[in-house]
């Protein structure tokens, strides 16, 4: 997904116009970069906020995660949270299963290793930490 499709996913989740996206900037895209930050970190324990040239923070439109393309969604669940969190308590309410998702799509990113836990053609390494194995 391109930032401009996360955003208007952020519009539809929120339940606003897409046309209407020019009343959430700049701070829509703060949101995105937020998210888009925390998913960096537990994938590649960077950070984007430092200007890390691996991982450029997200500004045009046509910009694409580097990250899988299955998390993108779930940057945009956490800029949903992010625009409720300021409303009134339902609001609130409303926006915390959009924050519980994007924090389990994290853990599931944590749990298979993030970036180190793929092999060396860049396929995901299943069953990489066996947990419940006695040693």
């Amino acid at each position: 997904m391109t930032l401009g499709e996360i955003k208007y996913h952020v519009m539809f989740q929120t339940n606003n116009d897409a046309d209407d996206i020019g009343d959430y900037q700049p701070h829509i895209i703060d949101y995105i970069n937020e998210a888009y930050d925390r998913l960096v970190n537990v994938w590649d324990k960077q950070h984007t906020r430092f200007a890390n040239v691996d991982y450029p923070r997200l500004g045009d439109d046509t910009d694409v995660p580097l990250t899988p393309e299955w998390t993108h969604r779930y940057l945009a669940d956490w800029a949903t949270w992010l625009v409720y969190r300021n409303g009134n308590p339902q609001k609130q309410q409303r926006g915390m299963a959009y924050r519980a998702s994007f924090e389990a799509m994290l853990s599931q990113v944590a749990d298979e290793g993030g970036k180190a836990g793929l092999d060396e053609n860049g396929d995901r390494i299943i069953y990489k930490n066996f947990r419940n194995i006695p040693q």
